[in-house]
């Protein structure tokens, strides 16, 4: 064994007798230090950094409690554009910056909310730190004055502008009448002057060449173009303003319906289409030895068409007021007659070959004839589809109904059809027990089926005579 192993270590020097002691130096002699023995062993330069971290994050608690710093780069998500609830807040950053000034972001109103019963108030003797460059300072605290929050400012506008849509509404029917009149009189004229060849004067010459000359660069010399071309050029202008003013007729008409019951939408699209593409023919070999036969035809036939269309138009409006004029039940005195009253407002909208059988009460042995012919409910059907066609908003016409009604769970539909539409356009809540109408054997369902019928037509009468009172009022 070597006598290095068993001897103990060997010093130097020995230390003064007055020095205390110190840790051993060789190794295991001082236990290592845990994680949490580090936690609690902190050096100057930590407790520095430290106090240097809880100052600023007291610090910016301070402020963002006092004070919102608005974040930068924030934007709504795609389905948040799309709603223009939330676009009226402006912007994510705006909505913050609003709650952190106005205190909503403290909760339940902030520091302008009244403190609850029983909670206890902070003691405004506790010191007040602040930040400083040199770490945290107490605040100066006046004792004659007592502490209180600093005052909000008032919240700031929102930073999202948005503007109203400024919309002007659609002229009148007589406006867009006397439009296309003079748009369709102006294509006619044209067209007759390049087929007869009319000879200008000179100044009527420059404004037509003015009227048709291409913007080209002032500098530029224009470019010269034949008779025919600065014509046809004219032609091809005159017949697309008629042209627009037939699509504003069109698309802004109160009542298209009544336009597609004289000609199709299909065939008023397509005669559009076909008059473009003679402009287009016409325009692509420029005009070349003038405005050809069939080309002249063409146009002309479509003029002729949209004249004869608006003067059907006409004779069918003259022919629905003679018709709304001469309705009895319109006014006077029914007292005593309601029945016959709302009877003569049926008849005026039964389109059936067969006559409505007079409204009679009905009787212990059976109900009345009349009663018999809406039992199955397909003429209260056609009816109500009649009254919605010839009413100011033609809306909310009954689409699918069973005519055939041998079955009887196709008379109990065409009822309930009927009792729906009712409630849904006429605003008019009927109830009544659907299959003991339709199976007709107990006497108080047929009564209770007059009464229906009798609430419908007041109903349905009272609204269908103030829009036709408002309508000629404004004509």
């Amino acid at each position: 064994m070597d006598a290095s192993s068993t001897s103990p270590l060997l010093r130097p020097s020995s230390p003064a007798s007055n020095v205390c002691p110190s840790p051993a130096l060789y190794p295991g002699a001082c236990p290592s230090l845990d994680a949490r023995s580090e936690r609690s062993v902190s050096t100057p330069s930590t407790i520095s950094s430290r106090s240097a971290s809880s100052s600023s994050a007291h610090s910016d608690s301070g402020r963002r409690k006092n004070g919102y710093m608005r974040p930068q780069g924030t934007a709504f998500s795609d389905s948040a554009r799309n709603r223009d609830s939330v676009m009226s807040l402006g912007s994510i950053a705006h909505m913050q910056y609003y709650f952190a000034r106005t205190g909503l972001l403290d909760g339940k109103g902030g520091q302008y909310a009244k403190p609850k019963k029983g909670v206890r108030q902070l003691d405004t003797n506790v010191a007040i730190y602040t930040t400083s460059e040199d770490g945290l300072v107490e605040s100066p605290k006046d004792d004659s004055e007592e502490w209180s929050e600093p005052i909000m400012l008032p919240p700031t506008v929102s930073t999202y502008a948005y503007k109203e849509p400024n919309v002007q509404p659609p002229p009148e029917l007589p406006m867009l009448r006397r439009q296309l009149r003079e748009a369709l009189d102006d294509a006619q004229k044209v067209l007759e002057e390049s087929a007869e060849g009319v000879s200008y004067d000179d100044a009527t010459r420059e404004a037509i060449v003015e009227s048709v000359r291409a913007p080209t660069n002032p500098d530029e010399p224009p470019i010269a173009q034949g008779w025919h071309e600065i014509m046809g050029l004219h032609l091809l202008d005159i017949i697309t303003l008629a042209i627009r003013a037939a699509k504003t007729y069109y698309t802004s008409h109160p009542h298209p319906q009544q336009l597609y019951a004289i000609q199709s939408e299909r065939k008023i699209r397509g005669d559009l289409y076909e008059v473009l593409d003679v402009l287009k023919r016409a325009a692509a070999r420029e005009f070349r030895g003038g405005v050809k036969d069939e080309e002249r035809a063409g146009i002309k036939s479509w003029i002729d068409s949209i004249n004869d269309l608006m003067s059907q138009e006409q004779s069918r409006e003259q022919e629905e007021q003679a018709s709304r004029d001469s309705c009895a039940w319109r006014q006077g005195d029914w007292t005593g007659r309601e029945r016959e009253r709302e009877w003569l407002f049926m008849c005026s909208f039964d389109t059936n070959s067969d006559a409505l059988p007079a409204w009679t009460e009905s009787t212990p042995e059976g109900p009345s004839p009349f009663l018999q012919a809406l039992q199955s409910g397909l003429r209260l059907v056609q009816l109500h589809n009649e009254m919605v066609r010839r009413s100011e908003r033609p809306f909310g016409e009954i689409k699918t109904f069973f005519t055939d009604v041998a079955k009887p769970y196709r008379c109990a539909e065409n009822l309930r059809f009927w009792s729906k539409a009712a409630e849904l356009r006429w605003e008019t809540l009927l109830s009544f027990n659907v299959l003991h109408v339709v199976h007709g054997k107990d006497e108080d369902a047929w009564k209770q089926f007059d009464e229906t019928i009798f609430k419908w037509c007041q109903g349905v009468r009272e609204e269908i005579s103030k829009e036709w009172a408002e309508a000629e009022r404004s004509a």
